[in-house]
């Protein structure tokens, strides 16, 4: 199975940066040469950039025809950040921000200063509430690019979905929203996300006819939209990873002796695994990993990994608590965790397969 590192100069974060600078508000990253190109042919009066969570290379070539709209109007394939994963894509996205400077780098984070894990998004830990505040935004708190956007005075910018400053509580509202912004007479960038096909993918798998047909209805909608936007505007969209079918294993079945070693239960996301070492273990326990899972993840130290795949900028300090010592990156479909559950997610991401880690730009130009 093929695997992929993450490509700072050709992700997500890319396309928000030549976004940024068009719009008089760069952020210190790299542009997209690709679409420097594209936003330098004409002034638009709208940019539209819509976020199709889970909806990778692979999924869309599974559910479309060749001549499906999608496919004719992906001319370009982005990376991932990594992990590839919502909360850590997503920041990147709305922030501007690298996901070593953003440090919301998966589901699960474990925080010294309350010595839990918390589910960052839900500032759940272990299925209970977290605090009586909100974890991460305290910890790590992120502030949005939009407001600083308008600011700028070029366009007014504002984002979409169930989360953001403009809230719509489905798919076709989401579609009706993005439509009724890019009519009226401001110019505008708009930013726009759904959590399909990833919610449906978890559930059921990457490949069930339910995931196919959300797949086909986006490519539906997508092309009706194109055909009613008005004049001069720019319609991108793109997704945050993409989705692999997992396989689940379990330290306390499988290498109890690894789960002693351990100060706490991994955390940050079960593909993108962090390993906090008790000190006495930590010259044994590259050993005892590479035993048990050498062959299926990418073993290094929590140093080299802040190194390596973070992207560039200024490292938040928090980054350092939430790597810890080890990391594992997954190169197939292998999940690992410490302790089995009841319930176990079908599709999962944030691991290194091409699957995961390839992302459509589709373009689309009135």
């Amino acid at each position: 199975m093929k695997f992929c590192l993450p490509d700072y100069q050709n992700c997500c974060l890319n396309v928000i940066s030549s976004i940024s600078g068009y719009l008089d508000h760069p952020i210190p990253h790299p542009t997209l040469p690709f679409l420097d190109g594209i936003l330098a042919e004409k002034t638009y009066q709208n940019v539209i950039v819509m976020l199709f969570d889970g909806m990778g290379m692979d999924v869309i070539a599974h559910a479309l025809p060749q001549d499906s709209f999608l496919r004719q109007h992906i001319p370009h394939v982005l990376s991932a950040v990594y992990p590839s994963t919502t909360t850590n894509a997503t920041t990147c996205i709305e922030c501007g921000l690298s996901p070593r400077e953003a440090g919301w780098l998966g589901w699960t984070l474990y925080f010294p200063q309350i010595q839990k894990p918390v589910d960052i998004f839900i500032n759940r830990s272990n299925g209970e509430v977290a605090a009586d505040y909100n974890v991460a935004e305290r910890y790590i708190p992120r502030e949005m690019f939009f407001p600083k956007i308008t600011a700028a005075g070029k366009a007014d910018a504002c984002c979409v979905s169930k989360f953001g400053d403009v809230k719509v509580n489905s798919v076709e509202e989401l579609f009706d929203t993005v439509l009724s912004l890019a009519r009226d007479e401001k110019r505008r960038y708009i930013y726009a996300y759904d959590g399909d096909p990833d919610h449906t993918m978890h559930e059921m798998g990457c490949y069930d006819e339910k995931v196919m047909n959300i797949v086909r209805d986006i490519d539906s909608r997508l092309q009706k939209l194109a055909s009613e936007l008005p004049e001069d505007t720019l319609l991108l969209a793109t997704a945050d990873h993409g989705l692999i079918d997992s396989d689940f294993h379990y330290l306390e079945e499988e290498a109890p002796e690894m789960l002693a070693m351990l100060q706490h239960d991994p955390s940050i996301e079960t593909r993108a695994v962090s390993f906090h070492v008790k000190p006495e273990c930590k010259a044994d326990f590259p050993a005892a990993f590479k035993r048990h899972y050498g062959d299926h993840f990418l073993f290094m130290t929590g140093e080299e990994f802040i190194r390596d795949y973070l992207g560039d900028g200024e490292t938040r300090p928090n980054v350092y608590d939430f790597v810890g010592d080890y990391m594992a990156l997954s190169i197939d479909p292998w999940c690992l965790q410490a302790h089995r559950q009841d319930h176990c997610l079908k599709g999962v991401h944030a691991g290194l397969t091409e699957l995961e880690m390839k992302v459509p730009l589709i373009v689309a130009k009135k």
